[in-house]
């Protein structure tokens, strides 16, 4: 392909590369960066027998730069996540309240065996191993408890929401 050609679909390709790496979620700038970057690889491919549809392969090429600068980027911290999330209004932050509170009462309410294991594992993080080491049971029995206490708060949690409807 000739310098000439190549002027002549750039614009294509760079329409397509811009809508690809915005489609995958990239800000103005690093769409811009990559549509750049896109061109730049189809420039030094410009000779290669499988350049036969450059808008699709310009697309194809921007994609897999976009997700190759998706893989790069830090994640957000959790804090940010969850603000960025946080758009509800006072009411459902009052239900969210209460949720929160029946779950803890249900669980406090748990048999004093199933309340021990449940909080070891979910809230200080033991494994199966250290709960029946410290409790002196088998670690089969562990899971077994585990289950039941995660079984019958989903039977109160699905009894709730059938009230509420």
């Amino acid at each position: 392909m000739t310098i000439d050609a190549f002027e002549l679909i750039a614009p294509r390709l760079r329409s397509a590369a811009l809508n690809k790496a915005a489609a995958m979620g990239l800000d103005y700038d690093e769409s811009q960066d990559i549509a750049q970057e896109t061109l730049l690889r189809l420039w030094q491919m410009r000779d290669d027998k499988r350049l036969y549809n450059p808008e699709g392969f310009a697309a194809v090429i921007a994609h897999r730069l976009s997700l190759n600068h998706l893989r790069r980027k830090p994640p957000l911290p959790l804090e940010s996540r969850e603000r960025a999330s946080q758009t509800i209004s006072p009411l459902d932050e009052i239900i969210q309240q209460e949720d929160v509170q029946w779950l803890e009462q249900k669980i406090n309410e748990l048999p004093s065996t199933l309340h021990a294991v449940l909080k070891m594992r979910q809230d200080e993080k033991y494994s199966n191993k250290q709960i029946a080491t410290l409790l002196g049971i088998k670690e089969d029995s562990v899971s077994t408890l585990l289950a039941r206490a995660r079984r019958q708060l989903m039977e109160q949690i699905k009894q709730q929401r059938r009230e509420r409807q």
